[in-house]
């Protein structure tokens, strides 16, 4: 028994009879990019069907698609439709798109290609993120597929889930059902604290694989990674560290060595932001960076037993600790101070 669906379906005959009995369905999809290019870019959690990669769903329009193709198989199973239709109601497809042709009307037509997606990638229209559903679903999806993104689309991505889940999170939207990023992302997104140690080792590993001659490079990476040594075990400098990062990019596609990223290397990104230490929720002291939430937890008994009542009182006003001002007072102590919180945090 064989299965159509977008990718093996001769001149598309089976689409066009399907879209003849549901209109909106035309209308809907017709700006969807089916490239057979994308079967082998694809992973396998793009597909309703993982096993046989049959029916994808990595965009709202290709989940519709896919949908009207199962109407064509006298047997799928329930597994295959049931993924079809959590895609749909991921995507928030709207069912007036299936309605048979007597059913539609214009106002169905027109609100079903109404186009407000938000993409992950807009300029390949991949990982749609209006809900935080959708956010889950495209991090997985992004998260699976960052063997086949190039570095440039990595980052856009990450950076983007991350101010998609931060305006949703503030317009209150999915209450409850939070997203949780993960670390290759945050990573991605550059928002991690740098081990300067496990990221100049990670430099030092590329020299050592290039062969005598690529001396230049060699040179190259290993110049950033005693520049590395030289400062602090951990680093939380956005700005500098993407500029290095992008160095490390720039390289690694130079030599070819931006081939074996995930298997043998980590990508230039996250050989730079690897750790799980998010930079806004920890404090610099003194080369190390410890977290903020363990600082507070600290009595406002101990900020005097540390720098008087002076301290204290500015750290924890009416004996209630104050993250905020936490934050920006801690970067303020003498070393001495700050090898006392290392030991406490």
């Amino acid at each position: 028994m064989s299965f159509v669906d977008q990718f093996s379906d001769p001149a598309f005959g089976s689409l066009h009879r399907q879209v003849t009995q549901m209109p909106a369905l035309e209308e809907y999809v017709k700006q969807a990019e089916i490239d057979p290019g994308q079967l082998a870019v694809l992973p396998d959690s793009a597909y309703a069907w993982p096993v046989h990669r049959k029916y994808p769903i990595h965009t709202a329009q290709h989940a519709a698609m896919s949908y009207a193709y199962s109407k064509l198989a006298e047997w799928l199973p329930d597994e295959v439709r049931a993924n079809l239709k959590q895609a749909l109601e991921v995507y928030e497809v709207p069912e007036s798109i299936f309605a048979p042709h007597s059913e539609n009307n214009g106002e169905k037509v027109a609100s079903a290609i109404a186009d407000t997606t938000t993409y992950l990638l807009p300029d390949l229209k991949l990982f749609p993120v209006n809900t935080v559903a959708q956010c889950k679903y495209a991090q997985a999806l992004l998260v699976n597929s960052l063997s086949k993104l190039d570095i440039e689309h990595r980052a856009i991505a990450a950076g983007n889930l991350v101010k998609r889940a931060d305006m949703l999170a503030l317009q209150g939207k999915g209450e409850g059902d939070a997203l949780t990023l993960r670390p290759e992302v945050l990573q991605l997104a550059g928002l991690t604290i740098s081990d300067t140690k496990c990221a100049s080792e990670w430099l030092e590993a590329r020299a050592t694989r290039l062969p005598e001659t690529q001396v230049t490079f060699k040179r190259a990476y290993q110049t950033l990674a005693d520049s590395l040594k030289k400062r602090p075990a951990e680093l939380s400098d956005r700005e500098g560290l993407l500029k290095v990062a992008s160095a490390v990019a720039e390289l690694d596609e130079q030599t070819g060595l931006d081939r074996h990223y995930d298997r043998r290397l980590p990508d230039a990104l996250r050989t730079i932001f690897n750790t799980k230490k998010l930079a806004s929720e920890s404090v610099d002291c003194g080369g190390t960076h410890v977290s903020l939430a363990k600082l507070a937890q600290l009595p406002a008994s101990f900020w005097e037993d540390l720098g008087g009542r002076e301290l204290s009182d500015e750290v924890a006003p009416g004996g209630v600790v104050d993250q905020a001002k936490l934050a920006t007072i801690v970067e303020t102590l003498p070393l001495d101070l700050k090898a006392v919180l290392r030991r406490y945090a």
